[in-house]
């Protein structure tokens, strides 16, 4: 996908408008990538931990709202398409961004350990953008119209606004996203146990019945 993809993210760089959500996640990645250079490369833990204080809210609202707004769009295109391989990377790729923010802020800031925990998200985070801005971006060109990618440009503002504020809405939620593959596994496990316990119960009522059947023979 590499050569053609990127071909196709910068032509259309030069025909997006602003309000186009490549422009806005374009914009995002720009600044999280400042940000996260210069966490890595700070020296003093009051310097490191004033950089995440600013990355890590940026960030997160940016994941959580790149996932509602782009990525589960791109997972509606017809099942045997690229598109669904790169949203499930991506929902893998924030969430051990997530983890990295989270152990940053739960870690001494003047240690090494933090330092290269700060490096690793640094280098995550630069894959992720090149990637994205060359695979997604061309992808969301392929199956989108204009009007369709300024819509989606709405609503990653609106979802991003909304993770920001705390706000909790019908249908969505604050905590990071867990990726598809998770969220398959969770609801296979769910749904396995409700049938061993449906059977359970099944089984139980059909004792009981049988013991009665007994009694009542008697």
């Amino acid at each position: 996908m590499g050569f053609v993809n990127t071909v196709k993210a910068l032509s259309a760089r030069a025909t997006m408008d602003s309000e186009d959500v490549r422009a806005l996640l374009k914009k995002d990645h720009d600044e999280a990538k400042a940000l996260a250079k210069q966490m890595h490369e700070a020296t003093a833990a009051t310097r490191r931990m004033a950089l995440l204080a600013k990355l890590k809210p940026a960030l997160t609202a940016h994941s959580r709202a790149e996932e509602r707004a782009v990525y589960t769009a791109l997972l509606r295109v017809r099942s045997d398409d690229p598109s669904h391989v790169l949203a499930d990377e991506g929902f893998v790729e924030h969430s051990l961004l997530d983890e990295l923010l989270m152990t940053l802020a739960s870690t001494d800031a003047g240690t090494d350990r933090w330092r290269a925990n700060a490096k690793v998200l640094h280098e995550l985070l630069e894959h992720h953008i090149t990637e994205e801005q060359s695979d997604v971006f061309a992808k969301l060109g392929d199956h989108f119209e204009r009007d369709q990618l300024e819509a989606m440009g709405a609503q990653f503002l609106r979802e991003k606004a909304d993770v920001l504020r705390g706000v909790k809405t019908p249908g969505r939620t604050a905590a990071p996203t867990r990726n598809r593959g998770a969220a398959s596994t969770a609801r296979a496990t769910v749904s396995k146990s409700r049938k061993v316990t449906a059977a359970k119960r099944s089984g139980a009522a059909a004792r009981k019945k049988q013991t009665g059947v007994r009694k009542t023979g008697r």
